[in-house]
């Protein structure tokens, strides 16, 4: 028992001879902005691959930082430190970002929360130190960006269904394509963008510029780790669409193919392709040692201000951590106008839906989408009556067809019966008839343009970086690179002469309604 207390005794004694220096706090205070934006990251993006790939970038940066630790210059000076400090709390303070609605700002928060701390760390004069860490900080969201650009500029939608067709093709299976469409075995798909060589493309790519940043000493040759990105997620996309392709018939099957978990194990298979072939060929066959202990310098006091910032950065961590929805935005409620002009057409009654909080349990999580509000609007035109009717669906995919079966409780919502898609100037509509009616209906999303499928829809996620006109509302928040939400609308018309024509003119005059009336992102 004596021997016992007298160990105990040691090592207090060993563990008091450590001091809280300047240095540790740094290290300190880095690892509670990585833990912050880590647990934003998974309640925003809400994907473990890129969570798991952001946590591997600043554990990388932290044993890095670690490891120097003795060879940085690190000086706590005003106004810099004031200036890292506004960097680093602000944001934090101030977040308030939607869930899959990604904005500019929510892209760079990790670059702008670096620069603080590399501002509190070493001033304005010794920032170059951390120029690596930064530099690879600002890479990660700006290949996401570049690379989902650069997917829609080449139509890398249609190219995979094409390969898609050949691999099917070349197994022996009677296949074949039109545009994003692949049919085999009675079946057909719609390639979109998330499934293609997309999402692979960018882990990898994530993956070789931290390789090349922070870990040179692992390659041979710099272009291999871009090689292998290319490559191994053109392979691996087009075997899984080709999996897809073949089970479309087995829905179970074919959720499991086409949701996360079939989407997870192809890339698990991708990174450890990767991540083999770039130990085989490294210099010797050997992972990199560690570099040499270098005798310690005299560490500087510790700053008022970074104990003020460690502290703030706890209180901070801890509000996340106790609160699920901290860091998120509110719904954003929305009501219809009581009326919305149409040229030709009087108005006579208005009156909002009652919208039932009914789930169909087996529509997908990752396609979960409801209605937030609704709105039927009654006009008369010459003995004609038209109906129109609205509902505002703040999360969605555009996929039309999937509406009338979704929300099928919406009150005298038709039966969707052999739907005709047309073309518009504003984008795409479908038409359809029952014994008594002519019904026009699409979705409307925040460009004010008119979609009814799924590619159609998402095809104008990245749209606003094409946009110089939009570029100020994505870095203010008032859009979004990634906007889901859509104005579902649906009209209907007595049938008549002409009536086919009089439908399309009035969808024509409330698209020109919703594009300078949209429902703003946020109240």
């Amino acid at each position: 028992m004596l021997q016992m207390m007298l160990t105990i005794k040691r090592k207090i004694q060993r563990f008091s001879t450590v001091k809280l220096n300047y240095t540790f706090l740094l290290l300190f205070i880095f690892g509670l902005i990585s833990a912050i934006n880590l647990t934003l990251y998974w309640r925003v993006e809400q994907n473990f691959n890129q969570w798991f790939l952001e946590l591997t970038l600043y554990g990388s940066i932290l044993w890095h930082l670690y490891q120097k630790r003795y060879d940085l210059t690190l000086v706590s000076l005003f106004p810099a430190n004031f200036i890292g400090c506004c960097l680093i709390i602000i944001p934090y303070l101030n977040a308030n970002f939607s869930i899959q609605e990604i904005s500019i700002f929510w892209y760079f928060l990790p670059l702008i929360t670096s620069v603080g701390f590399a501002l509190l760390a070493s001033g304005f004069q010794g920032i170059k130190q951390f120029r690596r860490y930064l530099v690879i900080t600002a890479i990660f969201p700006l290949v996401e960006i570049l690379v989902k650009l650069l997917g829609i500029l080449i139509k890398i939608t249609v190219i995979s269904a094409k390969f898609t067709s050949f691999l099917l093709w070349y197994l022996g299976f009677d296949s074949s394509t039109q545009g994003t469409l692949v049919y085999v075995n009675n079946g057909i798909i719609d390639v979109l963008s998330e499934c293609t060589a997309i999402p692979l493309l960018i882990l990898l790519l994530k993956v070789s510029f931290l390789l090349i940043i922070l870990f040179p000493s692992f390659l041979k040759n710099i272009y291999l780790p871009f090689i292998l990105s290319v490559v191994i997620s053109g392979v691996f996309s087009v075997i899984r669409l080709a999996i897809i392709a073949l089970v479309v018939t087995d829905k179970p099957a074919f959720n499991y193919w086409h949701g996360s978990q079939g989407g997870d194990i192809f890339a698990l298979l991708s990174f450890l392709l990767f991540g083999i072939i770039i130990l085989l060929l490294s210099p010797n066959h050997q992972i990199p040692s560690s570099p040499s202990k270098v005798t310690s310098h005299k560490s500087q006091p510790l700053s008022y201000s970074n104990l003020i910032i460690g502290i703030s950065l706890i209180i901070i961590l801890s509000n996340f951590s106790l609160h699920t929805s901290a860091g998120l935005s509110k719904a954003t409620v929305y009501h219809f106008p009581q009326q919305i002009p149409l040229p030709g057409w009087q108005l006579t009654a208005s009156e909002p839906v009652s919208v039932s909080q009914k789930q169909n349990k087996e529509i997908e999580a990752d396609n979960k989408q409801e209605i937030l509000s609704g709105q039927i609007y009654h006009y008369q035109s010459s003995g004609q009556s038209l109906t129109v009717n609205f509902y505002y669906i703040p999360s969605s995919l555009g996929d039309i067809r999937s509406y009338y079966g979704q929300f099928s409780y919406l009150p005298d919502l038709p039966k969707l019966i052999k739907p005709l898609e047309k073309v518009n100037p504003k984008g795409h509509h479908l038409q359809f008839s029952s014994e008594e009616n002519h019904y026009l209906t699409a979705c409307i999303n925040s460009m004010g343009k008119s979609t009814v499928t799924i590619s159609q829809f998402t095809a104008y996620f990245y749209r606003p970086y094409l946009n110089p006109s939009q570029w100020l509302n994505l870095l203010n928040g008032k859009q979004t690179i990634r906007d889901r939400r859509c104005v579902w609308g649906q009209l209907s018309l007595a049938k008549a002469e002409r009536s086919d024509a009089e439908l399309e003119a009035v969808w024509q005059a409330l698209l020109s309604y919703w594009q300078g009336n949209f429902p703003k992102l946020k109240n």
